[in-house]
């Protein structure tokens, strides 16, 4: 079963008031952003997925005489203000505080990653350490850099606290059981009590939008969902198998879905169709070619050698080929094996 549930984002802002609408209304002043989360589910109903963000635009072609000719007198350009850590870690604080109350714990991880639940000073201890073992494992020698500006990560321990948040903001249900990241806000909320793996996750996303700002949402979220089940290793984290796998394996053994379930398919792939009729098999697919990679230690050489060449490897099939020595279609069948092994 396949829940997808879309959201229209707005930041107010006098306010720290985020609504979902399906339909909603242009109002004056007010820029919404669509985003999508809850798409694919465990056998538990569970979904996570980040609220979409949009890619890079193409940049406009430079206007020609007679154009340019014609373009109305451009107002004067305000130099912008720099942007100041420190200050937007003490919004994150004072708005956390709103947000839980007064027996609220915030604490700052990496610089940047506002952590924040209900409860004393220190009653986060466990997880910050996970998140700080975690950080420390994604920038050695994988993703390159850790987001410059401040990240908020709001930690419910329960469904009821978590959904009430929501339906508080929003006026209604989270967007998915588990957790999503909203890029327009900067802001990760998740139930904790479920587990870990959703903040493992989570993290990815904005350490992406950073490192590799152009990445298709499959790798993206195939990098992401690889930590949903971890473990840490020494200066280091692995990805295990999880209960996106039984999709995968399903359709690697049907007639009907073996061709589309292979490797060919990711590559090139539009986030649009990433997040079609087919998420969940997109997702397990992407998820397990990064475990399989990340198996090879093959993995972080792609993803580095696409971030780096993006320009001229868009689909990422050539860093594919120098990281592996084969092409999409010709890893695949051996993937597929190893699929059904796993």
């Amino acid at each position: 079963m396949k829940t997808t549930i879309s959201c229209w984002v707005a930041f107010l802002a006098a306010s720290t008031a985020w609504a979902c609408t399906s339909n909603p209304p242009a109002l004056p002043g007010q820029s919404f952003e669509r985003v999508s989360g809850g798409g694919e589910v465990s056998p538990q109903g569970a979904g996570v997925k980040k609220a979409q963000s949009g890619k890079r635009a193409p940049n406009r072609p430079n206007a020609g005489p007679a154009e340019a000719e014609q373009a109305p007198p451009q107002a004067a350009v305000l130099p912008r203000t720099a942007y100041d850590l420190d200050a937007d870690v003490a919004r994150w604080k004072t708005r956390a505080q709103a947000d839980f109350g007064e027996v609220a714990s915030v604490e700052v991880v990496a610089d940047v990653f506002v952590i924040s639940g209900p409860g004393r000073k220190g009653s986060l201890k466990g997880t910050n350490r996970t998140v700080e073992r975690a950080l420390e494992a994604y920038t050695n020698d994988r993703f390159g850099r850790l987001p410059a500006r401040a990240v908020g990560v709001y930690l419910f321990p329960s469904a009821k606290s978590y959904d009430a948040f929501c339906r508080r903001h929003s006026g209604g249900a989270c967007v998915s059981v588990y957790g999503f990241y909203m890029p327009s806000q900067r802001l990760i909320v998740m139930n904790i009590g479920l587990g870990v793996g959703t903040l493992t996750h989570e993290l990815v996303h904005p350490i992406v939008e950073t490192d590799f700002p152009e990445a298709p949402d499959w790798i993206d979220e195939g990098t992401a969902s690889l930590f949903e089940a971890f473990g840490f290793t020494k200066g280091g984290i692995r990805g295990y198998k999880n209960w996106r796998h039984p999709r995968l394996l399903r359709a690697v053994q049907s007639k009907q879905d073996k061709a589309y379930a292979g490797l060919p398919t990711l590559f090139g792939m539009s986030d649009a169709v990433f997040r079609g009729e087919n998420e969940a098999l997109h997702y397990a697919m992407a998820r397990y070619l990064c475990q399989w990679l990340d198996s090879r230690g093959q993995l972080w050489p792609f993803y580095q050698a696409w971030r780096d060449n993006y320009a001229t490897d868009p689909t990422g099939e050539k860093a594919f080929r120098v990281a592996t020595g084969m092409t999409p279609a010709e890893a695949s069948p051996e993937w597929q094996r190893w699929v059904k092994r796993l």
